[in-house]
């Protein structure tokens, strides 16, 4: 404790703290003294707007504590037992107002600000069900949809359908929710909806399928669509030249693609057919009359499987799909008679799950008869030439009048164009027209040097339009099954 220079205490400072009240130069600090029986000024009014200021409205009033046994100090509540002494417990807080104070925060969806300003003494209420209901009914909008959807593609709806099965809008009886089924048709929808594009730069920026995209996923769906039982088609057109082989061929190509194989095509000429040397795969050369030869053993085993064909039919590597080629040479051409055409289909159903059979150029003989007979599906193949168009034509009047209506008005005609001018003459019209009228749909392969006469077919070098037709030729055949 520091003195003056008279050795009095009077102008001490803090207690503890040495009193440095002059320093060098004369002036002296002004430090109050707080004497004995002073007057205390009175106390200034809480300053709201001070970080210091303490709300202690709160508080219950003396009265108030002095019946509950309450104390001032926050959460603690003093309890008397039998011997008298006093002990502290913690209890939980209450508000000193005797109502519950209203919310003026959130506005619910829905909900304006004046409901709130006129119903000022309403309580706010913690039940979200309805809040909670209506954010659940709302669809989540994935990125890709909506673009998708802006491109022209519709979308399917991913939530459930939350309308009750016995007629409630609400849904809200927990008993007739969404079954098992709608869950497995939700996430199926969902999945297919958040495919990432597969080619391009919108793969490479992670965006949706283009529309181009999306059209080629639904031919695909369409063609690798599962069918009951085994299938035969029939290509036909008596004339040459009208684009039977090449129809043949691309179809089988596209149909054991998305298939997954277990694809044939036949070469039913009753005299030397083209189909095995445009093939593009040539491993022998065996034809249909080998096997002939060979089919009593391969029907009298029960066991036999697709191995016991490998010499017989020429597998198109890297296409999934077999070629059955007609004889090729004077000595081993025959004509195939009925039977004989019968036993083979048996045979090789046995094996394949869709035959594409190529016929020959006479209507009356057996084998044309036999496939006639047992074809599921017609397709008429031509050209814009006019001898080809009005040969396919007559075949049309000739299997009318056979009895087989029914094929002719589920068929699918199939237009090769052979030449890169397109359609100057206008043939293409009145030929489009005259099939429109009898089968179910018309498809236009178009020009492609790829294709030409001659030459090997090689269905992965033809170009993106001929690409897009044939593989909606190929979904539009297996529509129709």
């Amino acid at each position: 404790m520091s003195k003056d220079e008279n050795g009095s205490t009077e102008s001490q400072g803090i207690p503890g703290i040495s009193a440095n009240n002059s320093i060098p130069g004369g002036f002296t600090l002004p430090i109050p003294i707080a004497t004995a029986g002073a007057s205390q000024p009175e106390e200034a009014p809480a300053d709201p707007w001070s970080s210091t200021w303490e709300d202690t409205s709160w508080h219950p009033s003396d009265d108030a504590q002095a019946s509950s046994g309450t104390d001032s100090s926050y959460g603690t509540t003093d309890t008397t037992d039998t011997n008298g002494s006093t002990t502290n417990s913690w209890s939980d807080w209450h508000s000193s107002s005797a109502t519950e104070p209203s919310y003026s925060g959130w506005t619910p969806a829905g909900a304006s600000p004046d409901d709130d300003a006129t119903d000022s003494s309403s309580s706010f209420s913690t039940d979200h069900t309805d809040a909670e209901r209506a954010y659940a009914a709302r669809p989540a909008v994935d990125p890709d949809v909506a673009a998708a959807a802006r491109e022209g593609y519709g979308t399917a709806d991913t939530a459930y359908d939350r309308v009750s099965r016995t007629g409630d809008s609400d849904g809200s009886d927990g008993s007739d929710g969404p079954s098992a089924e709608d869950l497995i048709s939700a996430r199926s929808k969902g999945a297919r909806q958040k495919v990432k594009a597969s080619t391009g730069l919108r793969k490479a920026f992670g965006l949706g399928p283009s529309s181009r995209e999306m059209l080629e996923r639904d031919r695909i769906d369409r063609i690798a669509r599962p069918l009951n039982g085994r299938k035969t088609v029939m290509v036909i057109n008596t004339k040459g030249g009208g684009g039977k082989t090449l129809v043949t061929l691309m179809l089988a190509s596209y149909l054991g693609r998305y298939r997954s194989g277990s694809v044939l095509a036949w070469d039913n000429n009753e005299t030397e057919g083209t189909l095995g040397m445009r093939a593009p795969s040539q491993s022998h050369h065996r034809t249909v009359v080998d096997l002939l030869g060979a089919l009593p053993q391969i029907a009298g085993d029960p066991n036999a499987g697709t191995s016991e064909l490998e010499h017989w039919v020429r597998e198109q590597r890297g296409l999934s799909f077999d070629v059955l080629a007609s004889a090729d040479d004077d000595e081993a051409m025959r004509i195939i008679g009925e039977q004989e055409f019968e036993d083979l289909h048996t045979q090789l159903s046995r094996f394949y799950r869709m035959i594409v059979i190529d016929t020959g150029n006479n209507r009356l003989s057996p084998n044309w008869l036999a496939a006639a007979a047992r074809a599921d599906m017609l397709v008429f193949a031509t050209s814009l030439k006019d001898d080809t168009s009005v040969v396919a034509a007559k075949n049309l009047d000739a299997l009318v009048a056979m009895g087989r209506g029914d094929l002719v008005r589920n068929a699918v005609c199939v237009i090769s164009h052979t030449s890169a001018k397109g359609d100057a003459g206008g043939a293409g019209v009145h030929t489009r027209e005259h099939f429109e009228q009898w089968v179910r749909s018309v498809v236009d392969i178009p020009y492609d040097p790829m294709l030409a006469p001659g030459l090997h077919l090689d269905p992965l070098k033809i170009a993106r339009r001929t690409h897009e037709a044939c593989m909606e030729m190929a979904a539009t055949v297996v529509d129709g099954l």
